[in-house]
Formats: C-alpha cells, sequence, structure tokens
C-alpha cells in the first residue's frame, strides 16, 4: 500500500513503531530489522539489531517533562512528520526568553527543535533555532544539535538527552547566537548584488528557479516600517537572509493556477525548507568572513547568452 501523506502538521505523528526480524527466502535471517508503523503498516526504514526505536510520544512527553521542570512550560509546539513518517522535528518556540539583536533592529525567540526518525536519516537530538518574533520567520542558528543529541540504541536512555545542564547551555548559546545575525548586518548589499547572490545560489542547485523568484519577490518589496531596509543600495546580507526565512517559512502562498491559499513553503515542503535555510546561512556566514568568498556570492556568473532578470 503507498504512501498517501508524505508530510503532515499537528497530526498523524503519535502512532507507534515495531521493530521487526527480517528473513531471506530461505527462512534464514538477514541480520536486518524493519521499522513498521503498526496503524498502516508502512515500513520507515530498515536497520541492524544494534538499533534502538525511540517512540515519538515518549519522546514528545520527555521533552515537555523536562521543560516544564525547568520553568520553560510557556511554549508553542508545531510537530513536522516527512516522509510518511520516517522523520519528525517538533519546533518549540519558548515565550519571555527573547534577546535583541541592535545591529538588527529585531528581537528573536528562543526555539529548541526535537528530530527523531526511524530510517536512521536523523538522531534523536534537539537542535537551536530562532523565531523572528516581527513576522515569525523561523531561522536558522549555526549551533546544531549542542550536546543534547544522542544515538539510536538498545541502551538509550531519554533522561540523559535532556538535563537541565544541557537545557541551561541551549539558553546559554542562544544568547549568543544573535552575533552570527549581526555579522551579516554589517556586510552591505546593493538590491542588484542581493538578485545575484540568488541566481548564484541557484545555478549551484541549492534552490530552484521557483524558490529564487519568491525569495526575490520578497527582497524587492521589503516591509513598510522599514524593518528589512528599503529597496536600493544601502541594505546587507542580514536582510537578504530574512528574504528567504520570511518566503520559506511565514509568507502565506497562493496557488498561481487556481489562487487557493496552500499555506507556507515549509508546510508542505518542510525538510527543504530547513536545509534551504540552514545552508544559505552557512553560505552568508562565510561571506560575511571572508572578502573572497563575499565577491563570489554576489558576483553574476558570465557565460554566453544568460541574462540574470531581477524578478
Amino acid at each position: 500500500m503507498p504512501i498517501t501523506a508524505k508530510q503532515t502538521k499537528n497530526k498523524d505523528w503519535d502512532f507507534t513503531v515495531a521493530q521487526e526480524e527480517l528473513f531471506l527466502p530461505d527462512g534464514k535471517k538477514s541480520g536486518f530489522f524493519a521499522s513498521r508503523r503498526l496503524d498502516n503498516n508502512e515500513v520507515l526504514g530498515c536497520h541492524t539489531s544494534r538499533y534502538g526505536i525511540v517512540q515519538n510520544p515518549d519522546l514528545v512527553e520527555k521533552a515537555e517533562d523536562a521543560f516544564r521542570r525547568k520553568g520553560l512550560g510557556d511554549f508553542e509546539r508545531n510537530i513536522y512528520v516527512t516522509d510518511g513518517g520516517a522523520k519528525l522535528r517538533v519546533n518549540y518556540d519558548f515565550k519571555g526568553h527573547d534577546i535583541e539583536v541592535p545591529e538588527v533592529g529585531d528581537k528573536m525567540g528562543f526555539r529548541l527543535t526535537l528530530q527523531n526518525s526511524f530510517d536512521r536519516s536523523l538522531r534523536v537530538s534537539f537542535a537551536l533555532g530562532m523565531l523572528r518574533l516581527v513576522c515569525t520567520n523561523g531561522m536558522q542558528t549555526l549551533e546544531k544539535e549542542l550536546d543534547m543529541l544522542k544515538k539510536h540504541s538498545k541502551n538509550f536512555d531519554l533522561g540523559a538527552l535532556l538535563t537541565d545542564d544541557a537545557i541551561d547551555k541551549a539558553l546559554a548559546t542562544f544568547t549568543n547566537t544573535g552575533n552570527t545575525y549581526a555579522a551579516l548586518a554589517r556586510v552591505g548589499v546593493t538590491q542588484e548584488q542581493g538578485i545575484f547572490a540568488l541566481q548564484n545560489q541557484a545555478d549551484t542547485g541549492l534552490i530552484s528557479d521557483k524558490v529564487r523568484e519568491g525569495i526575490a519577490s520578497v527582497w524587492n518589496d521589503p516591509r513598510e516600517d522599514g524593518a528589512d531596509g528599503s529597496v536600493g543600495d544601502d541594505r546587507n546580507l542580514y536582510q537578504l537572509y530574512n528574504a528567504a526565512t520570511q518566503y520559506l517559512t511565514s509568507d502565506r502562498l497562493v496557488d498561481k493556477k487556481t489562487g487557493d491559499a496552500v499555506g507556507t513553503f515549509e508546510s508542505t515542503r518542510f525538510e527543504y525548507a530547513n536545509r534551504v535555510s540552514s545552508q544559505l546561512l552557512k553560505r552568508f556566514k562565510l561571506a560575511s568572513d571572508n572578502p573572497k568568498r563575499f565577491d563570489k556570492l554576489i558576483t553574476v556568473a558570465k557565460a554566453d547568452g544568460v541574462k540574470v532578470e531581477n524578478n
């Protein structure tokens, strides 16, 4: 039976997965096991006997117990299940734990993303992120997975993942993460250079032309309150990254053919949006630290017959 729902949000996440031994055609043991959803019998992954399954409901319950123990019980939760249930990510946005980033004129909210998988693609872990409070963009950080990371094994201990010290370290790291965005804000780009930078990301295959056009439309139409700068020469790399995260995580998109609302980009393409946001931040941060990388980022590639257009 085919998987009918590749991605869901805030539903279809608390199923039970069984670990079942696989046999060869002659009846002998193969040495491998399958992770099978008991609600629809879909096989989510294959692994050896050393692999230990961590059930989604158990992980979420333990995480939220740990948050409440640390006084972090006031949060907003969004659960993303992708690849038919093989991957789980839970975004926790905590209220009252914000930082100001003066260089960009923004306030950032504390986010932790809980991760789990049944196909060995993700270790059980927490990734640190941020929520831009002025327009609820989900933004990445360069601090990935912190110390709250464990391999799936038979001896896995959820309590050892979510210690008080690990959560304290996450909060401490969060307060210093604004430095990354401040560094981007100090690097000026013109309107045209921003368009060239996006075209270069499409040329490398990181983003599709459709996504490039979507981000460019945000870049070319900044907020009226001036928080994203104004169209022209006085702009910066942070604003370009913000245009990307706005398109990927918070803009409400409309089907051009039918006119129907389709939600945010990440509501249907979470894995893609997460990967693009993370890679763009890495590339922009490297460019902010290295003049040669920056020149390469914003210089249009020279090719006969190719014209980069400002969409």
